[in-house]
């Protein structure tokens, strides 16, 4: 299989993981939210917090170091895993004892023991970070979708029937704890390569500058994520913080499911052409394309329908949601295409400039969340909405100079779906003004969803139609 192929297969198994999962957690969520208190999603979000900072050390870049190497030893295989597996038990001691601090921090004492449970997931996913990283080298998407989707229906299903016998919190620890072994006993099973007694440090120290720095990239990128988290739990405290990541997630579904599962894809692919910086354009380009078509529809539709569609999916109790979403569903749409520039980084081994770049990032945010924070969560949705724009051309600029793109080359690959999307919207906007303003908000989704999704595939036909072709292509069906 030519590599072409192998990427577009890659591409479509990922999409049909991504979308499945998607689906999957969408209901999940839903269904949770109904069963569940905003307190319940803040308390979790505390936890996420600070388990997803000592997670950045797990894997200190190995993967990515794996994947992007044009030849990689089995010393190298063996010494990585053993890493993995000691930085894994290292980190489940270190979030045991630090959970009655992080409970002081946030004065929430039911954090201790929802942290020190879910302090097992570091050393169950230790054992499985080197085979998954071996499946995405090999473009073994095919076998990797099929772990996922198993992992998030069987953690579904555990989180739901947790919820249903009131465990409360509980129901979203447990529904982690099984995602996570589930995943790593279909790894175990999925990959040949088995771990032997065999550490050489010479050939650890070959990839410790590219890993390191990638490392120290992701703590930075950590605080950039999460830093609006840590003031508003801290500040203003369990039930805003609900809100606001009710509000973020939602946001980020077509930045996790869409944007980073391509690029996900991209990334062995683009490790392969390193050296070719015409074809690495080509395929970035193309990536690009194919992202812009799926999430920016999908982001300018929820900013429209935010109101019917919080009110209907989650209830009334979440209405403080709705201006949240407005707020960042812009956002949305542009970190869908920043989210791919961390491949260009990656694949030409400049972890060192994603190191610097992550840290002028991390102080523009900084500042702005600490003055968006004396308007509430409303304030600090906003302030990370200006940052974001603020950043957008610097953050594509700089990656895009190690493959010699221009930022205008960008430009133009993207007006159409966005003018595609404008379009469904003001359609949707004009449909939504002449309904009547008795109609529920149920029967709104239901008339305005399918007829903005009408709208924008007229739209993208009529302006957009090669990329549309080869959105085709790729999910397996002729032109």
């Amino acid at each position: 299989m030519s590599l072409k192929q192998a990427a577009t297969t890659s591409v479509k198994w990922s999409l049909v993981s991504q979308i499945g999962r998607q689906v999957m957690q969408f209901v999940t969520t839903a269904i949770l939210a109904n069963l569940l208190s905003p307190s319940d999603f803040g308390l979790l979000g505390m936890a996420t917090i600070v388990i997803r900072f000592i997670d950045l050390f797990k894997d200190l870049g190995t993967s990515a170091a794996v994947i992007q190497r044009k030849h990689i030893s089995d010393e190298l295989l063996h010494s990585l895993f053993w890493i993995n597996v000691f930085f894994g038990l290292l980190g489940m001691v270190i979030l045991f004892i630090l959970s009655p601090f992080a409970a002081i921090f946030y004065e929430e004492p039911r954090l201790i023991p929802v942290l020190r449970v879910l302090s097992l997931t570091f050393v169950i996913s230790g054992i499985s970070i080197l085979q998954k990283a071996i499946l995405e080298r090999d473009l073994a998407f095919n076998k990797l979708a099929k772990i996922e989707l198993s992992a998030i229906v069987l953690g579904s299903i555990v989180g739901i029937g947790a919820a249903l016998l009131e465990f409360g919190v509980w129901s979203l620890v447990y529904q982690i704890i099984t995602v996570m072994t589930v995943t790593t006993v279909l790894l175990l099973v999925a990959t040949h390569w088995k771990p032997k007694m065999i550490f050489c440090w010479s050939e650890v120290k070959e990839v410790a500058s590219f890993s390191l720095n990638l490392t120290g990239f992701n703590i930075l990128n950590y605080f950039n994520r999460n830093v609006d988290y840590l003031l508003i739990g801290k500040f203003l405290g369990s039930e805003a913080l609900g809100y606001y990541t009710l509000a973020y997630r939602l946001m980020l579904y077509p930045l996790e499911h869409i944007s980073t599962v391509i690029s996900r894809v991209m990334f062995p692919v683009f490790s392969q052409i390193q050296d070719d910086d015409k074809k690495f354009r080509s395929a970035y380009l193309k990536v690009i394309g194919m992202i812009s078509l799926i999430t920016f529809p999908m982001m300018i539709g929820l900013w429209a329908l935010a109101e019917p569609f919080i009110l209907t999916v989650f209830g009334p109790q979440w209405q403080s949601v709705v201006l949240l979403l407005m707020i960042l569903s812009p956002v949305g749409m542009v970190q869908s295409l920043e989210t791919t520039v961390g491949a260009i980084y990656r694949a030409k081994g400049r972890t060192d400039w994603i190191l610097r770049w992550g840290l002028g990032e991390g102080i523009i945010v900084l500042i702005a969340f600490v003055i968006g924070l004396q308007w509430g969560i409303i304030g600090v949705a906003a302030a990370y909405a200006i940052s974001v724009f603020i950043l957008a051309y610097p953050c594509f600029a700089i990656p895009f100079s190690f493959i010699h793109l221009k930022v205008f080359e960008l430009v133009v690959v993207v007006w159409r779906p966005l003018v595609a999307s404008l379009l469904m919207l003001g359609v949707i906007m004009g449909v939504k003004f002449l309904l009547p303003t008795s109609l529920v908000h149920a029967w709104l989704l239901a008339i305005l969803i399918p007829t903005g999704g009408i709208v924008y595939l007229l739209a993208s036909w009529l302006i957009n139609r090669e990329q549309m072709q080869q959105l085709l292509v790729m999910v397996g069906r002729k032109k």
